[in-house]
């Protein structure tokens, strides 16, 4: 296990630390884009600077998935000590610990800048570090879909598969919503109930806990398809 994990690192070192960059993006937003956009207030442009930092966040956690639907190295390290299943832990693990790294990162810069603004008198200036929690969350619920249909299907055309199957349901979703018009009203106000500031804890609990164990079972599931995956890709 130390050993993958070693492969990991020497591989991957430079994808890991740029969380700590992505961490930096609603500073650098808010440095860059300021002048331009003048009407803008500052939390918008850090709200904005740290959606922008997650989504290259998850570009970059992807990127530590290539070159390993191998049909070479999938066959060998399933042979190994460890097997296929010590090496998909790993990956997740590591896609796990880059996550909190850009969440570290990210609170710790938040904070860093509320503090010099208020020791410069800038009282208007809050803290926008409790989103970055949730994107987070929402970032590992992602990643729990992507990298079962990487390995079961390859880089190339488990993107493919993941994009057909999304049109569909948002197809389908939209079919319910046509279906359902009538309706409509009474739909939004049981959410609206559901979700109220009474409920809000509790959902976020619930949700937060429920991205963990769907995470893990991606673990499990992606530990069932690895072999079929390898048998089908192209080298």
């Amino acid at each position: 296990m130390t050993g993958l994990v070693y492969k990991e690192w020497k591989q991957n070192r430079w994808l890991i630390l740029s969380m700590i960059l992505c961490g930096f993006a609603p500073l650098l937003v808010l440095l860059l884009m300021r002048g331009e956009i003048p009407d803008a207030s500052d939390a918008a442009l850090r709200i904005v600077g740290m959606i922008a930092g997650f989504l290259a966040a998850g570009a970059l956690q992807m990127l530590v998935l290539r070159g390993d639907d191998r049909k070479l190295w999938g066959y060998w390290i399933t042979a190994t000590a460890d097997g296929c299943k010590g090496f998909l832990r790993v990956k997740y693990e590591m896609i796990f610990a880059m996550t909190v790294l850009l969440l570290f990162t990210l609170q710790c810069a938040d904070r860093g800048y509320c503090a010099a603004a208020a020791d410069m008198g800038m009282t208007e200036v809050g803290e926008i570090s409790g989103i970055a929690v949730l994107l987070c969350f929402l970032q590992i619920l992602l990643r729990a879909i992507d990298i079962p249909f990487v390995y079961r299907f390859g880089s190339r055309r488990g993107s493919l598969v993941k994009m057909i199957c999304m049109i569909v349901l948002v197809i389908i979703l939209l079919a319910l919503l046509i279906l359902n018009a009538d309706r409509l009203d009474t739909v939004i106000d049981t959410c609206n109930k559901v979700f109220s500031v009474q409920n809000s804890s509790l959902i976020l609990s619930v949700g937060l806990v429920g991205c963990l164990a769907l995470y893990y079972l991606s673990y499990r599931i992606t530990c069932r398809l690895y072999l079929k995956g390898v048998e089908q890709y192209d080298r």
